[in-house]
């Protein structure tokens, strides 16, 4: 939990924010693009942390709505893998009883 509130603080200081907005912005071809959405994302956090929003800032941001619909597929892709993996293993298992009983015959 410590750890946790140490990573907030470092994180969404605003000296340390500008300097990993600015190491995006160094990122070749992509970079300059992408400042300004994590600049703006970054500073409606901190202002969040703050109890600072205003109406603007509350509104949805499109980084957030494409980070939550990543992690709704990680999640979908993580449960269909493991669905995927447990047939897998029925039909092998099924197969080798199939096999053992046609030997026995």
């Amino acid at each position: 939990m410590h750890i946790q509130k140490l990573f907030v603080i470092i994180t969404f200081s605003k000296h340390i924010v500008e300097q990993m907005v600015s190491l995006i912005g160094a990122v070749p071809g992509v970079g300059p693009s992408l400042q300004k959405p994590f600049r703006e994302y970054l500073e409606a956090q901190r202002m969040k942390l703050h109890h600072k929003t205003d109406g603007a800032a509350q509104g949805e941001n499109w980084l957030s709505w494409t980070f939550e619909k990543l992690v709704i597929v990680m999640v979908c892709y993580f449960i269909l893998s493991i669905i995927n993996s447990t047939a897998q293993s029925y039909a092998k298992r099924l197969r080798q009883q199939m096999h053992s009983e046609e030997k026995t015959k």
